[in-house]
C-alpha cells in the first residue's frame, strides 16, 4: 500500500458532484490553490470520464487527472477495500433497504468512503443520504456541503 505523506493540511476527497460544480464554474485555478490536500480517487476519475462527452470536457478531466498524477494524489481502492465494500453493500441492502439495481452508483460511493478512511481524509459531498447511510455502517470523516469552497 502506498504511503501518503503526512501534513498539517486537512486531507479531503471530493465526491464527483463537487468536481462537476468546479468544472462548470470554470474556476479550476481557484480549486488548485485551495489550502487542503485534496486527493482524487480513481473511482471519481472514472465517473468524471464516463460523463465527459465533449472534447472540452475530456480535455478538462485529463488536465485534472494530470494535475493529481504530478502531485501523487490519485488513490485507488485495494483488494481489501473491495472485499469490505461488498460487506457494506450487503448491510446497506439488509439493514437500510437499499436496492442496488436502482442505486448503481452506491458501490462507487462506498469505495470513495473507504479510500478516504484509509488515508485519514474526509469526504466532501452533496450526497447526504447515501454517505450518511454508509457512515452508519463504517465510520469515516464526512462533510456535507453545497459548495466546493470548504470552511
Amino acid at each position: 500500500m502506498k504511503k501518503y505523506m503526512s501534513s498539517n493540511k486537512r486531507k479531503v476527497i471530493l465526491d464527483t458532484n463537487i468536481y462537476i460544480d468546479i468544472i462548470k464554474s470554470g474556476e479550476l485555478e481557484i480549486f488548485y490553490q485551495q489550502r487542503y490536500l485534496i486527493y482524487l480517487p480513481a473511482i471519481v476519475l472514472m465517473e468524471l470520464k464516463a460523463g465527459a462527452h465533449s472534447k472540452e470536457a475530456i480535455d478538462t478531466i485529463n488536465d485534472l487527472r494530470d494535475y493529481f498524477k504530478r502531485k501523487n494524489r490519485i488513490i485507488e481502492p485495494t483488494r481489501d477495500d473491495f472485499d469490505l465494500a461488498g460487506e457494506i453493500l450487503a448491510k446497506l441492502q439488509s439493514e437500510k433497504g437499499y436496492d442496488l439495481k436502482k442505486t448503481y452508483s452506491l458501490a462507487n460511493d462506498v469505495l470513495i468512503a473507504l479510500t478516504a478512511r484509509k488515508i485519514g481524509a474526509e469526504v466532501a459531498t452533496q450526497n447526504k443520504t447515501d454517505f450518511e447511510a454508509i457512515k452508519e455502517i463504517k465510520d469515516f470523516r464526512l462533510e456535507i456541503t453545497s459548495t466546493y469552497i470548504m470552511a
